[in-house]
C-alpha cells in the first residue's frame, strides 16, 4: 500500500464504505432502520399523505364487541371492560388516535408493539404504542419470544411477553421482524426527496456551479475577491434570476451543468409518486387526484379503498385482538371483537337483501333490521306477506290469503306492526313537507319585516292572508296528494289482492276533499301566524318598544313557526292525509263497513278515550284527534 492510500485510509470515516457499481458510479446512502423508516413520515409529502389517509380511515372505524361467534346468531355486547379499553386508551390518547398511531407503524416499519400494562385488577387498563425502533426482542429458542427491551435513552426497561402485543407485516427473511412500505420504496422517497431538494437549491443558486468564469491571466487576490463579490451581488438568488452577465478582462463563462429542463425533475418526481401510489395500491382518486378520472372511477377507487386497504388492515388488528388481547380478561369468554363494516359496496347489498327480505317475505323487520345492524323493534318479529303486506308473526307459518270476510288482525302484534308501518310511511311524507314550511314561513318573516315601519298602527297586519293561503295550498297540496293515493291503495289492498282491473288514480271525491281540507288547514296557519304577531306587536307598542326591539319580536315568532310548528303542522296533516285515505280505501272495497281506532304506543288520555270500532261515515275526519296525533285506522271486517 502506497503512502497515499494509508494517509487516505486514516482520514477517511471509518463508518463510511462506499460501494461501486459495475459502471462505477458512486451509490448514494440508503435510509435503513425503523428510526429512519419512520422520519421518512415526514420528510415526504407523498408518503405522508398516502399513509395518513389510510391511517386516519382506520382510526375512524367503530368497533364493537359481540357474543357468540356466528354472525348470523351473535349478539351486541353494549358495556364491557375491553370496549371501554378501546374506546379510551389512556389519559392522552383516544381509542381513534392509538388506532392511527399502530397503522402508522406497520404501514412505514412493518411493526407495531401495543403495550397493556395491567392494572389493579390483574386486567389491562390501558393501551401504549412503543416506538418500534425503542423496542428489541429477546429472543427464545423455546418459547420464540422470552420477552422485550424498551430502550428509553441509556435506561433499558424489560417487559413482559404478556403485556406486549406485536402487530407485523410479514418478513419472508426474519421471522422476528416486520417489512413495512418504506424500506422496499427508500429509493424512491431518497430520489423524489434530492429531486426535491436540489430544485430548492437550483433556485438558491448553491446546488453546484452551473458554470466556471475562465481568465487566460492569473487573477490577484484582490481582483479574485472583488470579481467574486460583485458576481454574487448581480447573479446570485431568486431575484437575480436569468439576468444578462457582461464580463470583462478576457473573461469567459463555460457551463458545466445540465439545465434543470435537461434533468426533467417534475417526470421524475411524477415517478415516484406513481411508484408510491402502486407499491401501496392507493387509487387516485382518494388522493384528490383528478387526472384521468371521472364519477364512476372515482366510485371504484372509493371501493378499492375500502376493499383492499383498509378492510385487510383491520381484519388483521382484529384477528390479532381476539387471539391476543382478549385472553387478558377472564369475563371475556365466549366474546369476540369486530369492526363496522366500511366497504360500501357490502353496505348497500345488506341494505338491499335487507329490502328484499321484507317485500318478498322470507324475512321479518328485526331480521332485516339486525343485517343492517339495528337495534329489534317492538313488534318486528313478524313476516310482510308479499301479496297483501299483511302482518304475519314470526313463530306461525304463513297462511293462505283469507277471504274478506274473515279477520285480518288477528293479535295485537299484527295490529302494532302495521301501526309502525303506517307511522314510518306518514314519517316520510312529513319529512318531506317540513322544509317546504320553513321556505314559506322564512319568506313570510321576509314579508313582515317590509311592513315594520315606524308609526303604524298596533293592529296593522303584517302578512297578506290571502297570499299566506295560496303558498300553503301550492306547497302541501303535491305531497299531501301523494300520500292520499298511496293511502287510498294500500287501504284496498289491505283488505284484497290488487285486481288487474283496479283504478290506479285518485278518485274526484278524495281530490275535493282534500282541496277543501287543504284550504281550511292555510286559512288556520295564516290565523295562528296572524295572531302570533299580533300579540307581539300589542306588546312591543304598549312597551314603548322601538323598531328595532320589536323586530326581533317578529324574528322570534317566525323562529317558533320555522322549528316546532312547522314539525307540528307537517306531522298532523300528513296523519290526517294518510287516514283519510285508508278511510277511502277500505271504503272502496266494498266489503269494509266499521273501522277500529288504533292508538299510537305513546297515545294520550284524549286519543285513548276514543279507542273502539266505528261506522266507516263517523271515522272520517275523527284523527288526528289533536295536533301530532299518530293514531290510525284498522279496518274491521
Amino acid at each position: 500500500m502506497s503512502i497515499l492510500d494509508r494517509i487516505a485510509d486514516l482520514i477517511r470515516p471509518k463508518s463510511y464504505r462506499p460501494s461501486f457499481s459495475g459502471g462505477g458510479w458512486l451509490s448514494a446512502p440508503e435510509m435503513s432502520g425503523n428510526k429512519q423508516y419512520l422520519n421518512a413520515y415526514s420528510s415526504s409529502y407523498i408518503l405522508f399523505g398516502i399513509a395518513l389517509r389510510i391511517a386516519t380511515a382506520v382510526g375512524e372505524v367503530k368497533w364493537r364487541l359481540y357474543k357468540g361467534s356466528d354472525r348470523s346468531e351473535r349478539s351486541q355486547v353494549a358495556e364491557h371492560p375491553i370496549i371501554e379499553l378501546l374506546d379510551r386508551a389512556n389519559e392522552f390518547q383516544t381509542g381513534g388516535e392509538i388506532m392511527e398511531l399502530l397503522e402508522l407503524h406497520v404501514d412505514l416499519t412493518g411493526t407495531a408493539y401495543g403495550y397493556f400494562p395491567r392494572n389493579g385488577l390483574g386486567v389491562p387498563g390501558e393501551v401504549w404504542l412503543l416506538p418500534p425502533h425503542q423496542v428489541s426482542i429477546v429472543r427464545s429458542k423455546k418459547d420464540f419470544i422470552a420477552g422485550y427491551i424498551f430502550h428509553n435513552g441509556e435506561e433499558k426497561v424489560p417487559l413482559p411477553k404478556e403485556q406486549v402485543i406485536r402487530f407485523t407485516m410479514p418478513d419472508p427473511v426474519d421471522p422476528y421482524g416486520g417489512v413495512g412500505f418504506v424500506k422496499p420504496l427508500a429509493v424512491e422517497l431518497d430520489s423524489e426527496r434530492y429531486a426535491a431538494v436540489w430544485n430548492k437549491n437550483f433556485f438558491y443558486n448553491s446546488a453546484r456551479p452551473d458554470g466556471v468564469l475562465e481568465s487566460e491571466n492569473k487573477l490577484s487576490d484582490e481582483e479574485f475577491k472583488r470579481l467574486k463579490e460583485q458576481w454574487e451581488e448581480k447573479y446570485r438568488g431568486l431575484s437575480q434570476a436569468h439576468k444578462v452577465a457582461l464580463l470583462e478582462g478576457g473573461l469567459k463563462y463555460k457551463q458545466i451543468q445540465n439545465t434543470i429542463k435537461d434533468m426533467d425533475f417534475v417526470q421524475l418526481r411524477k415517478t415516484a409518486r406513481e411508484n408510491l401510489l402502486f407499491a401501496f395500491g392507493m387509487p387516485l382518486s382518494v388522493m384528490g387526484i383528478t387526472e384521468n378520472v371521472n364519477r364512476a372511477n372515482a366510485e371504484a377507487g372509493d371501493y378499492v379503498f375500502a376493499r383492499w386497504l383498509i378492510k385487510p388492515r383491520l381484519t388483521r388488528i382484529r384477528n390479532k385482538l381476539n387471539e391476543q388481547l382478549l385472553p387478558m380478561f377472564p369475563q371475556a369468554k365466549g366474546v369476540e371483537l369486530d369492526f363496522d363494516e366500511v366497504v360500501p359496496e357490502t353496505i348497500e347489498q345488506k341494505r338491499a337483501l335487507a329490502e328484499s327480505g321484507i317485500k318478498s317475505g322470507y324475512m321479518t323487520i328485526n331480521e332485516s333490521r339486525k343485517l343492517q345492524g339495528l337495534d329489534p323493534v317492538t313488534g318486528g318479529d313478524v313476516f310482510l306477506v308479499p301479496f297483501n303486506l299483511m302482518p304475519t308473526p314470526a313463530n306461525k307459518p304463513i297462511e293462505a290469503p283469507q277471504s274478506p270476510k274473515s279477520k285480518l288482525f288477528k293479535t295485537d302484534e299484527q295490529k302494532e306492526a302495521y301501526w309502525h308501518i303506517y307511522a314510518a310511511k306518514a314519517l316520510s311524507y312529513e319529512r318531506a313537507l317540513i322544509p317546504k314550511l320553513k321556505t314559506m314561513f322564512r319568506e313570510q318573516e321576509k314579508e313582515a319585516l317590509s311592513n315594520l315601519k315606524e308609526g303604524m298602527k298596533p293592529d296593522t297586519p303584517l302578512i297578506s292572508q290571502s297570499k299566506a293561503k295560496k303558498d300553503y295550498k301550492e306547497l302541501a297540496k303535491p305531497i299531501l296528494l301523494s300520500q292520499l293515493e298511496e293511502a287510498i291503495n294500500d287501504g284496498e289492498d289491505l283488505i284484497s289482492p290488487e285486481p288487474e282491473h283496479r283504478s290506479k288514480q285518485v278518485n274526484p271525491e278524495a281530490v275535493e276533499w282534500l282541496d277543501t281540507k287543504i284550504g281550511w288547514a292555510a286559512d288556520e296557519v295564516g290565523e295562528e301566524t296572524a295572531r302570533l304577531l299580533a300579540v307581539q306587536l300589542k306588546q312591543g307598542f304598549e312597551g314603548g318598544e322601538g323598531i328595532p326591539k320589536i323586530a326581533r319580536r317578529v324574528r322570534s315568532v317566525f323562529d317558533y313557526c320555522s322549528t316546532s310548528r312547522a314539525k307540528m303542522i307537517a306531522r298532523t296533516e300528513t296523519i290526517m292525509a294518510s287516514n283519510e285515505g285508508a278511510l277511502t280505501g277500505y271504503e272502496s272495497s266494498g266489503v269494509v263497513e266499521k273501522a277500529e281506532f288504533y292508538p299510537a304506543p305513546d297515545a294520550c288520555d284524549d286519543c285513548l278515550a276514543e279507542v273502539g270500532e266505528y261506522p266507516i261515515e263517523e271515522a272520517h275526519g275523527k284523527i288526528p284527534v289533536h295536533p301530532n296525533c299518530r293514531c290510525c285506522w284498522l279496518p274491521v271486517v
